[in-house]
């Protein structure tokens, strides 16, 4: 598959849908191979058009990136430098 499809089909999911479970959009994009979407949203997270969340100590949220939600839905305590070019694995509280 076309990486740009994958990359379409999330986006769109996720404009549609909200921001979901890594494993519910595995789910959701079935047609695509679990690597193909992993690749992708990796890909996306690190130019900053995703958000990754660990909001359990299992499993991730993937959202569209968002200025307002982010400013809304970081916990109190994270360093500023957490911002939308950096990955969520580097931003903990000190």
């Amino acid at each position: 598959m076309n990486s740009v499809t994958v990359q379409s089909a999330i986006q769109l999911h996720l404009r549609r849908e909200g921001p979901c479970t890594l494993e519910s959009l595995l789910t959701r994009l079935s047609q695509f191979s679990w690597s193909e979407i992993f690749s992708v949203v990796d890909q996306l997270s690190r130019e900053g058009s995703l958000v990754l969340r660990r909001p359990a100590r299992f499993g991730y949220e993937v959202s569209i990136y968002s200025p307002q939600v982010m400013s809304e839905s970081l916990p109190s305590g994270i360093p500023s430098a957490c911002n939308r070019s950096s990955r969520m694995d580097d931003c903990t509280a000190s």
